[in-house]
């Protein structure tokens, strides 16, 4: 998933439908995927930038409400990195093992290469 990119990493169009006051609940787009990550984390950052837009960062805490802002966070040339800030009883899920076990249970449909650097 390419986070807060209403398509083709149209983050721009999705922030001026929100200025426009198109309904929140376009954030559902997301999918359950996206939200499993509160699973594990507290807090979640995502940084997007096409190449023929500005870099967005999008920010929530779970809570229901997040941030959108622009030029924050250390430069993407493109792409989509997802930040996730771990609660303190999930770290085990930071062992290679761990990863390597979730990653292949759960990847066996994607279509990509999936990297894992350690």
């Amino acid at each position: 998933s390419s986070g807060i990119n209403a398509e083709y990493g149209g983050t721009k169009a999705f922030i001026e439908a929100l200025q426009a006051g198109a309904d929140i609940s376009m954030i559902g787009q997301f999918g359950v995927g996206f939200y499993s990550a509160y699973l594990v984390a507290d807090r979640v950052v995502v940084e997007s930038k096409n190449n023929d837009d500005e870099q967005y960062t999008w920010e929530s805490s779970a809570g229901g409400s997040f941030t959108v802002a622009t030029g924050v966070g250390s430069p993407l040339a493109r792409g989509t990195r997802i930040t996730l800030h771990f609660k303190e009883d999930q770290i085990e899920y930071l062992e290679e093992k761990r990863i390597k076990d979730v990653i292949k249970k759960h990847s066996q449909f994607i279509g990509y290469p999936i990297k894992l650097l350690v």
